[in-house]
């Protein structure tokens, strides 16, 4: 799949996007700990005022990119993407348990589990709204790359 750099802007402005709401949620999550510390409320306003800064950008470029087969194109490789992020979700949850309580969590597991939510969370929202066509390259695509790590 060649890329055109409108639409890496756009993976990438996805991926900032992905990232910001995920920062968002950590900081929700992290005030509400029982022993939340002084200026999380601050972060919180700051992580949420990113993730309304990337989805105007990405609205911006939703206007721009409107051809079916780009938007396809995009589609199929940030599905890949967060395909290839959750294959590393056991070394980044490691033995992590969501049994454990958020106040005696390490801030990286908090901070891996929210993001592991959110991947699982859009890849299934982005293979649910596949067309056939879509659903198509993105088989063969997972199908190439199988066979490349054999």
């Amino acid at each position: 799949m060649t890329m055109h750099p409108q639409l890496d802007c756009a993976l990438q402005s996805l991926q900032q996007l992905a990232y910001a709401r995920i920062a968002r949620e950590f900081a929700r999550a992290w005030q509400a700990r029982a022993n939340a510390p002084d200026g999380s409320e601050a972060l919180l306003d700051e992580a949420h005022r990113r993730v309304l800064h990337c989805e105007q950008a990405l609205a911006q470029l939703r206007v721009v990119i409107d051809d079916p087969r780009q938007i396809a194109e995009i589609k199929v490789a940030r599905a890949l993407y967060l395909r290839m992020l959750l294959e590393s979700a056991p070394t980044r949850l490691q033995s992590w348990s969501d049994c454990e309580s958020l106040d005696d969590m390490p801030k990286s597991h908090l901070f891996e589990w929210i993001s592991y939510d959110f991947e699982r969370l859009e890849l299934a929202e982005l293979e649910g709204s596949m067309t056939e066509e879509e659903a198509a390259s993105y088989t063969q695509a997972i199908d190439t790359a199988a066979r490349v790590r054999d």
